[in-house]
């Protein structure tokens, strides 16, 4: 029986198979983007491997935003005795002016031996040894095409100036991402303390690397920091984990794309079922004839099942071989974030997976049009021609493969997502999805009978009355135009193909609109939604004795509204008296809320936009014996904090306590400065600590003001928030560029689908075109009727697919994401008109052969 069953199934391959390209294709496309993507993680993860200590430059590293105490000195001094080599490296953002104009900059200073691992490239190559010689920078291009300037040229940072020695190509671990505050600069610690930016309060991150021998661990030398170090703020790290924030973006960007192109493949395994159920309604006969001989039907199943799994695995493998291809462009598009450089390597295991993805997908939505034929009766070869096979329940094997189908779905999403959050996300949201096309599929058939058979009946009406009243009230219009007609009429003949259709191109329309209205909302919230009285600069790192000197300057340039307020940075130390354990919230979700670095202020009035949701403000003058604190409403719920509770905070080894007060909801769209916490006045004297002042400035004033505050304030940082704002809308579009590039597959492969259904009625429609050819009807009729079916399930299609991509979309920004949503009228309309657009070219492309047919063959034929 089986060798029966190989042997027929390669006969009826061979025989057929111009008509599976539509289903190779829309495997291959599937396991493509699957295999595409996994092979850039697998890839990008053997890169960082293979740097780990380049990508930290060290073995140990210790980072915080103070520095540190006399008695974590000596611990660090009491390492040089064990062979262990130590470098401090300091983090900060300045300003670097010339005299044509300024520009802020992310400054980075570095002692000499910088790096241990890796290497600092520079142009020309002996410019890095300079950087310890003299006052001498490295900068980045960018800095002096924005500045006008060439390598040799001299600008100020702070109180010092410095010549460029050359142009920095390459920091090995400089943290990944494609936001930044400015082009970097490199210079000498000695260089940094001539600057004399640094000063008590001021935001600068600390690193100290350490370069151990051979004969010491480092998760060892880890282990006794954390246990020893006096300073419980301090981050100790080894270099398996550098570039954290690296590591989760391609994790979690990985995954994205992953499910977008697991969505393709189920656009493809629609595909599938298709053709493979039009493949057999061709086939009928001749199952009936190998009934008729004595084949019983698990025989026959398994003809036509290993029929589709060989073009399933030969599909999947294409489409491994093509994701392969896929290689050439993933990394270039996404060269922003990546510190490294990627050395493309096959991985095995992500071409296995794509492989047995596409063979899974393909036998799943193949197995239940292959059921059906168990259901084939011998005595069709006789009564075919005059009636046909009723329908007939799809049994409990059915039943049991769908459940299948949605068991493997869950394993396929939780496989590729790694994450059974993300994974039932995915499955709820394409079943939700599914289940709205599929009923919008019924309702469409339902609808075209009804309009149809009305205009029918309206043609027959000898009466006179040119409207006719249906049951739910209301009169029809005229009779349909004959183009009309038909086109409604092929919506519900028999074997139409519209379940499949609205089903695979709906489900593109809602991914790739939902990207795009998601990424429209987020440019949106962060530029165009600026209030009008938004500040335009954010100035930091003012110094307490700078505070009155500041405000004056400002005042005599015209902007004594600007606001000065006072900034004390901490750590959380204890929450209702239990002191904060970071290591047990580090792995958690929202774990960053008890681990991150809180930002303090005293104010008297309440900050603007900001609603008291429990509790109450305090009063100008009023005092109490604990001090109060007032705590925005999202921070509270993750803390646990309520009226009544206390909250701990470490300030430079200085604790400073408070009880809640009031919680607070804080709109932080509105560009001002906004606090999750805020003391009394009075609760934070004596704490080291800056002022901000934010200040609204005309076009024409920014530069010039630049320059004044440079000029009396070389310490203070100006912060322009349109170049911030442009900096995170690039960052946004060029995600997703990315995303959109592996979900425009799901819209090729539901346009495949399309003209793969189209294709599989190719010979009823020959039919049917004859018929009306033989009764008068030219090309352009029959055309136009085509016209009209292609255009109604392409306005079905995109009705319903943008539709779902709206409550997707509003989904992601309202649960996820917390923006604002923006209706885009224009988005829509083009969304729907595109898919109507898309889907008669598409239609008309794949049937324009039938209008050349002549209608006596076909009529003889039949």
């Amino acid at each position: 029986m089986r060798a029966f069953a190989f042997r027929m199934a390669w006969r009826e391959t061979r025989a057929a198979w111009r008509h599976f390209t539509y289903c190779f294709i829309c495997i291959a496309l599937g396991v493509a983007a699957l295999v595409g993507v996994g092979l850039f993680a697998a890839n990008m993860e053997r890169a960082i491997q293979r740097e780990t200590r380049s990508l930290m430059a060290a073995d140990v590293e210790l980072r915080t935003t103070r520095p540190l105490t006399s008695e974590a000195e000596a611990i660090l001094r009491g390492f040089d005795g064990r062979g262990i080599a130590r470098m401090h490296l300091s983090e900060l953002v300045a300003m670097a002016a010339v005299r044509t104009g300024t520009q802020l900059v992310e400054l980075k200073a570095v002692e000499p031996g910088y790096p241990f691992y890796g290497k600092l490239r520079a142009e020309p190559e002996q410019a890095v040894a300079s950087l310890f010689t003299g006052n001498n920078v490295l900068a980045e291009e960018t800095l002096l095409i924005r500045l006008d300037l060439k390598v040799g040229d001299t600008l100020k940072i702070g109180r010092a100036e410095f010549r460029i020695a050359g142009l920095v190509k390459k920091e090995p671990d400089r943290a990944a991402g494609a936001f930044s505050f400015g082009p970097r600069v490199l210079m000498s610690q000695q260089g940094l303390a001539a600057t004399q930016l640094i000063q008590p309060g001021s935001r600068v991150a600390h690193r100290y690397l350490l370069k151990l021998p051979e004969t010491l661990s480092p998760r060892a030398v880890q282990a006794e920091l954390s246990a020893t170090f006096p300073d419980k703020t301090v981050r100790v790290s080894t270099y398996q984990e550098a570039q954290p924030m690296l590591r989760r973006f391609l994790r979690q960007l990985t995954m994205y794309l992953g499910l977008a192109g697991l969505i393709a493949l189920m656009v493809g395994g629609i595909g599938v079922a298709s053709s493979v159920r039009a493949f057999l309604n061709e086939k009928l006969e001749t199952i009936a004839v190998l009934k008729a001989v004595g084949a019983e039907s698990r025989t026959i199943l398994l003809v036509y099942l290993v029929q589709t799994l060989l073009l399933g695995l030969l599909g999947s493998l294409a489409g491994a071989a093509l994701g392969t291809g896929l290689q050439l462009f993933l990394p270039p598009l996404m060269k922003t974030w990546l510190p490294i450089e990627l050395e493309f390597r096959f991985a095995l295991l992500p071409f296995v997976r794509g492989v047995a993805m596409g063979l899974l997908t393909t036998a799943l939505f193949a197995l239940w049009p292959l059921l059906d034929v168990r259901h084939v009766r011998p005595n069709l070869i006789f009564r075919r021609d005059v009636t046909e096979e009723p329908p007939r329940s799809a049994g409990r094997s059915a039943w049991v493969a769908s459940g299948l189908l949605a068991l493997a779905l869950a394993g396929l999403a939780l496989w590729q997502a790694g994450s059974w959050r993300a994974a039932g996300l995915f499955i709820g949201a394409l079943i939700v999805a599914l289940g709205l096309l599929l009923g919008a599929a019924w309702l469409v058939v339902r609808l075209a009978r009804w309009r149809g058979q009305a205009s029918l009946r309206l043609r027959r009406d000898e009466r006179g009355v040119r409207g006719h009243r249906n049951p739910f009230g209301g009169v029809h219009g005229p009779p349909l135009p004959l183009a009309w007609r038909q086109g409604l009429a092929n919506l519900y003949r028999p074997g139409n193909q519209v379940k499949t259709i609205l089903v695979s191109v709906g489900v593109g329309v809602m991914v790739i609109l939902a990207i795009h209205l998601v990424e429209r909302n987020i440019l949106w919230e962060i530029g165009e939604n600026i209030p009008a009285d938004a500040p335009s600069f954010f100035f930091i790192d003012i110094q307490p004795d700078q505070h009155e000197a500041f405000a004056r300057l400002l005042a005599s340039r015209g902007h004594a509204e600007a606001r000065l307020t006072p900034l004390v940075r901490s750590r959380l130390w204890a929450l209702n008296g239990q002191p904060i354990g970071r290591e047990n919230y580090e792995e958690r979700e929202h774990g960053w809320y008890f681990t991150r670095e809180y930002v303090l202020t005293s104010l008297k009035d309440l900050p603007k936009d900001n609603v008291v949701m429990k509790g109450d403000w305090w009063n100008a003058g009023e005092s109490s014996r604990e001090p109060r604190v007032s705590v925005e409403e999202e921070a509270a719920r993750r803390l646990g904090l309520d009226l009544g509770s206390t909250v701990e905070f470490d300030i430079q080894g200085a604790k400073v306590s408070g009880r809640v007060a009031s919680i607070r909801k804080v709109e932080w769209g509105n560009m001002s400065t906004n606090f999750y916490f805020i003391f009394q006045p009075g609760a934070l004297d004596g704490a080291p600590m800056t002022y901000v002042a934010t200040a609204r400035v005309d076009p024409s004033e920014e530069v010039p003001l630049q320059r004044a505050v440079i000029a009396a304030f070389p310490n203070v940082s100006a912060i322009n928030i349109r170049d911030v704002l442009d900096s995170v809308a690039r960052v946004v579009d060029r995600i997703s560029l990315v995303i959109r590039f592996m979900a425009g597959l799901s819209i090729l492969a539901g346009t495949i689908v399309l003209a793969g259904a189209l294709a599989a009625t190719r010979f009823r429609r020959i039919y049917e075109a004859m018929i009306l050819k033989a009764v008068g009807a030219t090309r352009r009729a029959i055309a136009q009727t085509f016209a009209v079916e292609y255009a109604l399930l392409g306005a079905a299609a995109g009705v319903i697919g943008t539709a779902l991509a709206v409550a997707l979309a509003w989904g992601v920004g309202h649960w996820i994401l917390d923006v604002k949503w923006l209706f885009q009228p224009e988005a829509l309309a083009w969304s729907v008109g595109g898919t109507i657009m898309g889907t008669i070219l598409v239609g008309l492309l794949s049937t324009y052969r039938i209008l050349g047919q002549k209608p006596l063959p076909v009529l003889r034929r039949e």
